[in-house]
């Protein structure tokens, strides 16, 4: 199932707290990501899109075996969880094993057409193999297919956001600066 279904079943105040997990992982922030997903894992051990959440954050730090331990839990639970077996296929290119990480994103694929990230990794493969026209078709896919989930509050705009306004403050102090010390 996609990770839309998970999400639907939890009330309200969990699933804002999932989403906060979510969205430190995208910014990058591995270590709280990984203190918020134990704490939400402690009140719901078997929610499979935090399980892979967890899992990714054992690939970042190189615990392969227990991320990939994780990884066949979801599986066990879930068959067909296409980020699941994604992870499993990023373990594998990891390990060296491209033939095996190809047929696990090829199975992502067909588990979830609409799944984005199982298209750009297999055209990373594809890319690292030198077929480069296959590449190029599964990464216009996973382009399509979206690998990445960008959330912008159209009801803000870019300028008012916290870093670009240090930035046009910085700007105008050095334009300043310079215009003082020209004249």
């Amino acid at each position: 199932m996609k990770e839309s279904y998970y999400k639907e079943q939890l009330p309200e105040a969990e699933k804002k707290e999932y989403q906060e997990c979510v969205d430190l992982m995208e910014r990058g922030s591995r270590k709280k990501t990984a203190k918020k997903l134990e704490e939400f894992l402690d009140e719901k051990p078997n929610f499979v899109p935090a399980l892979n959440k967890m899992a990714v954050i054992h690939i970042y730090r190189k615990e392969l075996n227990q991320a990939q331990s994780l990884l066949n839990q979801i599986l066990e639970q879930d068959p067909d969880f296409a980020p699941a077996v994604t992870n499993l296929g990023s373990i594998a290119k990891e390990m060296g094993n491209l033939k095996r990480a190809k047929k696990l994103y090829q199975k992502a694929i067909a588990i979830d057409e609409e799944y984005g990230p199982a298209y750009n990794n297999l055209g990373v493969i594809y890319r690292e193999e030198g077929n480069y026209s296959e590449s190029i078709k599964h990464l216009k896919k996973a382009r399509k297919k979206g690998s990445f989930s960008y959330h912008l509050n159209a009801d803000k705009p870019f300028y008012k956001d916290p870093g670009c306004l240090f930035v046009i403050f910085l700007v105008v102090s050095l334009i300043l600066v310079l215009y003082l010390l020209l004249t």
